[in-house]
């Protein structure tokens, strides 16, 4: 199946930071693919967005993108898997990622930590402050460039899906804004449970499709597209991939909202910043903290220690 879109362009302008559209008509070649967290092959579509079918897995409700880009590995590995963030963290960010890292700190036996997609690594700079022997899996090229800078990191440049570890070799594994970039975040979750110590923590964050935010926006919503976010879950959906997985004290907790449309030109729509929403935020933020309709899934689930 052949698919017309202006993919690259907009890959470039979301992690490249590139403010020109240049378009460029392409082909790509897709492909069809089954529910990676049971395997049904019958879905059902729920709508179409740039082109891509999202579906609802009929057996376990895993939403996914089928088809999707058959060269989607090769998309992130130029452009991108995971959110890059600011090239530049402001003090305040600094110190949010300080409390961040404390946080992890009663999982500390063998001292060793893995960030899957990190980024610009800022969350592993901050660990290996705090003492952490810190590793990365990282695949984008902008990204593997700079963490070769930090002397402290140690990195697997090799997609999420194919990185291999010894067996029970960290304390803590890191997915942040990651899974759904992931052709299969089955793969990569039995990956890391291999790889974490008896005990061990898994903390992952990722978009929630059950969200207030995609309720308002539908399909329109900012974090929906094929091209690069191509499993959505949902809470139930999350739970059980863990689940299958082995894990176990599994905590799932959402959190902010998003009522912006476009991921670019958001000068065009109504910031959730903007002082008409500003008094309605923080109480708006602290109620879907408590519920299961945050925009963000914040997860965390331990390995067995026997």
């Amino acid at each position: 199946m052949k698919q017309q879109s202006f993919i690259e362009d907009n890959l470039i302008n979301r992690n490249g930071r590139i403010k020109v559209f240049l378009p460029m008509e392409v082909e790509e070649e897709t492909v069809k693919v089954d529910c990676d967290i049971c395997g049904e092959t019958n879905r059902q579509v729920l709508f179409i967005k740039e082109g891509f079918p999202h579906c609802r897995c009929t057996n376990c409700g895993l939403v996914y993108v089928s088809p999707r880009l058959k060269r989607h590995l090769e998309l992130q590995r130029h452009y991108g898997t995971g959110t890059m963030g600011e090239e530049k963290l402001t003090p305040a960010q600094a110190k949010r990622l300080k409390k961040a890292v404390a946080k992890i700190e009663p999982w500390r036996q063998l001292n060793r930590f893995l960030d899957i997609g990190p980024g610009w690594g800022w969350y592993m700079d901050a660990a290996a402050e705090a003492g952490w022997e810190t590793w990365a899996v990282e695949v984008n090229t902008r990204a593997l460039s700079y963490l070769k800078k930090l002397v402290s990191s140690r990195i697997m440049a090799v997609p999420a899906e194919e990185f291999e570890s010894p067996e029970n070799y960290f304390d803590v594994v890191r997915l942040s804004d990651v899974i759904e970039h992931l052709t299969s975040p089955r793969r990569v979750v039995e990956r890391i449970f291999r790889s974490l110590r008896p005990g061990g923590l898994l903390e992952l964050s990722t978009t929630n499709f059950a969200s207030l935010s995609m309720k308002i926006n539908g399909p329109q919503w900012m974090y929906l597209n094929g091209t690069d976010h191509i499993i959505l879950f949902e809470p139930q959906t999350m739970n059980r991939l863990l689940m299958q997985t082995g894990f176990q004290h599994i905590q799932i907790r959402t959190r902010d909202f998003h009522l912006k449309r476009r991921l670019y030109h958001p000068e065009k729509e109504l910031s959730p910043g903007s002082t008409i929403l500003r008094p309605f935020r923080k109480l708006l933020d602290e109620t879907l903290f408590l519920t299961s309709y945050g925009h963000q899934l914040l997860v965390q689930a331990t390995k067995p220690v026997t």
